[in-house]
This record gives structure tokens, C-alpha cells and sequence, in this order.
């Protein structure tokens, strides 16, 4: 498992436990990008304290093909290692610079990872991979996935998790065919078979070779097995939805599980939102969003906190995200 995080931990403790209870990962690595103001020791304690397990005393340095310094430092929890690889980064990071980032340390993860590892997962941290048995992935070379965008919850932990069943549904309801003409623009995608949009759903690749080429995924299910476009077909009939994806694959994407950390840890990602629109989020200068949270609430309220495309109600991770971890502080001195 390989997967990458920049101060963004509320969903740490539910994504490690998911991961190792369901498909029994035992290796992990986490790459995490730090500010000037962070410092390794304290990462590596706050995680040990979030995963209530043994604070390792030593570091390592490496470099990454790019030159990138990574202290390193393994987490043991029986059978179970977390590799937390650390790197110095600025506050805000462009979309395009980050994909660069994750680039270069992957392809040092994929040298570092022990030899009898064949099978890799690559994710983001707030990507939850289903498919109905886990045992399914061990044969497969790749897999598409139809991904749900989780509607934030108004409390946390959450008591009952509701997903839309459009992926980013926050990018796509903020363009002008649905911001101003929601009315009618739904029904008509709906009539004409395009209610969903599925460009953003993704393949995913399990077979080592991938992570040392950087080609764990790709945007698009097309060319794999999917679900995707069996659902625009009972868009009317989200409980039917619901199981063809309970019994097939999806993505529980977790991008803004609450306000809170939306305010708190979303907006420490990138330099702009995805629901912002006038300028493209390669750009290097920063979304008034990331500056103003008065602005961000109201992005929330207005663009983030309802999707207008169909949602239904699937608590299959509510396990994982209602156990309380040890520490409750999000944020890392």
C-alpha cells in the first residue's frame, strides 16, 4: 500500500484500519509532505500515538531520483510495518507540482520496497477501495472502480454516511450548466443516459511494475471492467444503485467528510479549490479560499455541502470512522 498525505490526518487511524482489516494489508508506505515549521520526530509521534503503537527511536536519510531528501522511519505493530517517509514542502503546492512530488518519491518507494513484495495498491488518503471480495484484487492485474463522493456530514464522527453517487460532484455542479440551470440540466443528462459523468472514476493497477513505472492508475474506466455506465441507467432508483455497487467495485472518496476539516486540513492541499473554476488549479497563485475562511465557508455551504446529482445512504465504512483514536489533536508541533 502506498499512499501520500500533506497535513492531512483526520481520516489516518480509519484509513490504516480499513486497509489492514479488509484486505489484510501488512506494508505500508506513507509519504508525507512537511511545512518549515513541522518536523519529523513530532510526525512519527503523532501517527504511533494515532495508531496506539510503539514510537521508533531512530531515522534514516534517503534521496529520492529527483535529489528530494526523505527521513524514514518504520512503524511495527506485529505483522503490520508503516514505512512514514517525510519530505520538506511549502505551504501551498500547486496541482501540478504535487503530481511531480508524487512522482519522483514513488519512484523511490518502488526501489525501497522489499523484493517478495509483487503486489502493490496506490491511493490517495482519502480513498477507500471496495469490491465485494477482497480476494478478487490478488488475481487481477487492474480494476475500475466507480467513484462516490462522500456528502459531508453534519457531525464528527459521523452517525450515518450519505454519498453522491457523481464522483467530484462539487467540480461538476459548479459549472454554469448546473450552477444556474440545475433545473433543467439534470433531467435532460438524465433523459439522454448521461446523468453521471464518469471521466473522473479510475483504474487501478496491482501488480508491482506498475508503482516503479508510476502507472498505478489512470483517470477512466472505459477499457475495464465497471460498473460506471450500469448506473446511469437507474439513476431513479438509488437503492438499486446501491446494490450493483455493493456488488461490483467502487470508491468511497472521502474528500470532504465535514466542514471542519475541510476548513482545517482541505484547504492546506492545494493553492485552489476544485469547485473554483476561473482559473485552472496548475496555477501557482492561491484561490482566495485558501486565504479567506469566511470565503471557504461559503464556497462549503454553497458549492460542497449538498450535491444535486443522486445520493444514497451506505454506512459500510461507518466502522472505521466512528473508533476514537487516542489523540484527538489534528494538529502535529
Amino acid at each position: 500500500m502506498v499512499t501520500y498525505h500533506k497535513e492531512n490526518y483526520s481520516l489516518f487511524p480509519a484509513f490504516t484500519a480499513f486497509y489492514r482489516r479488509y484486505y489484510g494489508i501488512k506494508r505500508m508506505i506513507i509519504f508525507c509532505g512537511l511545512t518549515r515549521s513541522r518536523t519529523h520526530d513530532s510526525l512519527k509521534q503523532f501517527l504511533a500515538a494515532k495508531l496506539k503503537i510503539r514510537v521508533p527511536a531512530n531515522n534514516q536519510i534517503h534521496r529520492t531520483p529527483g535529489q528530494r531528501e526523505l527521513t524514514v522511519s518504520e512503524l511495527v505493530d506485529g505483522d503490520f510495518t508503516l514505512w512514514v517517509a517525510s519530505y520538506l514542502t511549502e505551504e501551498f503546492t500547486s496541482h501540478l507540482e504535487f503530481n511531480k512530488i508524487k512522482a519522483d518519491v514513488t519512484a523511490w518507494g518502488a526501489a525501497f520496497l522489499p523484493e517478495e513484495i509483487t503486489r502493490t495498491i496506490v491511493v490517495d488518503a482519502d480513498e477507500f477501495l471496495y469490491v465485494k471480495t477482497p480476494q478478487t484484487l490478488d488475481s487481477l492485474d487492474s480494476l475500475g472502480f466507480h467513484f462516490l463522493d462522500i456528502v459531508p456530514s453534519p457531525v464528527w464522527p459521523p452517525k450515518e454516511l450519505n454519498f453522491s453517487l457523481q464522483g467530484w460532484y462539487y467540480r461538476r455542479q459548479a459549472r454554469p450548466l448546473f450552477k444556474y440551470g440545475k433545473w433543467i440540466a439534470l433531467p435532460v443528462s438524465k433523459a439522454v443516459g448521461r446523468g453521471l459523468q464518469h471521466n473522473e472514476c479510475k483504474t487501478f493497477y496491482f501488480d508491482r511494475k506498475h508503482l516503479g513505472a508510476g502507472t498505478g492508475w489512470h483517470h477512466g474506466t472505459v477499457k475495464n471492467l465497471s460498473c460506471c455506465f450500469a448506473l446511469n441507467r437507474y439513476l431513479n432508483q438509488p437503492e438499486l444503485c446501491r446494490d450493483i455497487l455493493q456488488n461490483t467495485a467502487c470508491c468511497y472518496h472521502l474528500a470532504n467528510p465535514h466542514k471542519e476539516i475541510f476548513l482545517t486540513e482541505r484547504l492546506r492541499l492545494f493553492n485552489r479549490l476544485q469547485t473554483d473554476l476561473k482559473r485552472s488549479d496548475h496555477d501557482d497563485e492561491r484561490g482566495a479560499e485558501t486565504a479567506d475562511l469566511n470565503v471557504a465557508g461559503r464556497t462549503f455551504d454553497r458549492r460542497i455541502k449538498k450535491s444535486i446529482f443522486p445520493v444514497i445512504e451506505d454506512n459500510f465504512l461507518l466502522p472505521y470512522l466512528q473508533e476514537k483514536p487516542t489523540d484527538k489533536s489534528q494538529s502535529i508541533n
